[in-house]
């Protein structure tokens, strides 16, 4: 399994299940649109953490698989499967350590929040390879960022340091590693059981308080 679902004390854990690098294969999607359908119909669920296993959240597709792939309806289907996850009632919160690069990065911005530590390094390669990123995350980091800066970190392909994200918004706060993952279960347990993503400012400042540590 790609992976890895269960619940625990009311919060849900999807963690991403192939380390060193969690790569995201053609398997990983799959398994994750059955997953979601799990997530939807789990009762007395209160918040999802989406994390990886071991050092990094994910350095993203497996380029070679997906160079070989590239298929419209089957990315339409992994864009689904990421609207699924941003449409759920419940708080999601990406707890992000390590490389999260790519369709990775994209997952995350799917989330309702994005917990950092300070490792963390993020980005969208994809235009080193000639490709565009394609499950929405350009549209993500333009509404988090602004215009401009999505254009400039698609282009370039650059990846940048959780302390950039933060600058740029596109991560809510960004704290030592060993408190991502208690910090993240602290504000799954405070945040509403329901939440209206209309008031996610003040979400933030009530339950997550923005920090760059």
């Amino acid at each position: 399994m790609e992976l890895q679902w269960d619940i625990e004390e009311g919060i849900g854990w999807l963690r991403l299940n192939q380390p060193p690098s969690n790569t995201m294969t053609i398997a990983f999607f799959t398994e994750l649109r059955s997953l979601v359908q799990s997530i939807k119909s789990a009762p007395g669920l209160k918040a999802l953490i989406i994390c990886g296993m071991g050092r990094h959240f994910s350095s993203g597709a497996e380029i070679n698989e997906l160079l070989q792939n590239i298929d419209e309806q089957v990315m339409l289907e992994n864009y689904r499967s990421f609207v699924m996850i941003e449409q759920l009632d419940i708080p999601v919160i990406s707890a992000i350590r390590g490389v999260c690069i790519g369709s990775a990065f994209e997952l995350a911005l799917f989330s309702h929040f994005r917990i950092c530590s300070e490792d963390a390094v993020l980005g969208l390669p994809e235009s080193n390879f000639n490709l565009m990123p394609g499950i929405g995350g350009i549209q993500r980091v333009a509404r988090l960022a602004g215009t401009a800066k999505a254009l400039e970190i698609t282009l370039r392909g650059n990846t940048f340091p959780a302390s950039d994200a933060f600058a740029m918004g596109l991560v809510d706060a960004v704290v030592p590693r060993g408190e991502l993952l208690p910090l993240s279960i602290q504000i799954a347990k405070a945040l509403p059981d329901k939440i209206d993503m209309a008031n996610r400012s003040i979400y933030l400042h009530k339950y997550i308080k923005p920090t760059h540590a």
